[in-house]
């Protein structure tokens, strides 16, 4: 027992996992700038933050510091950066209200099925279409907070689409396995 806390603790405390940390605390900020229509600082912001995204797994890699927390924890912290900044740009009417849905929706349903996986001791790590669709959200978010608003609502929709399909095949590949 005494082991495992060890190593949790080892795990909250490597730097990809401080990275991802800090991506959460730029959140409110982020949140925040966007509803007061500062959207040069909350462009900066999300960029900064989708750039510990890159940063923390390439470490997490490079260092061999890759943890099951961080597996967790790291699309968690992209979940929450996005759903909460689509959501604020959705309050402000600056793109499509049903896109953020289906995004959001897909966002809660693949956590909840990443938690059920964790109960079972199972770890669904991030999928090369879920991969696109993250990329691709956040060119679509930095293109609308930089004013391009159609040209970035058109890959908020295509975000939208790959987002579901990936979230089906999350579910289609947890099913798949649970039946072995």
């Amino acid at each position: 027992m005494c082991n495992n806390a060890h190593e949790n603790l080892n795990a909250m405390s490597s730097i990809p996992n401080i990275l991802t940390f800090i991506r959460l605390l730029f959140i409110p900020f982020i949140v925040v700038s966007i509803v007061n229509e500062m959207y040069y600082i909350s462009v900066f912001l999300f960029i900064l933050s989708s750039f510990t995204d890159f940063l923390d797994g390439y470490l997490a890699r490079k260092m061999k510091s890759v943890s099951n927390f961080g597996k967790l924890l790291d699309p968690v912290a992209d979940k929450i950066l996005t759903s909460s900044v689509l959501i604020a740009l959705s309050y402000k009417h600056l793109c499509d209200p049903y896109s953020v849905t289906a995004i959001v929706a897909r966002e809660e349903a693949v956590t909840g099925l990443r938690a059920i996986a964790a109960s079972q001791g199972r770890v669904i790590s991030a999928g090369n279409f879920g991969k696109i669709k993250t990329l691709l959200l956040m060119i679509s978010i930095v293109t609308i907070l930089l004013g391009f608003l159609k040209m970035g609502n058109i890959l908020l929709l295509i975000s939208a689409f790959i987002a579901v399909y990936s979230g089906a095949k999350y579910f289609y590949e947890f099913f798949k396995f649970d039946k072995e």
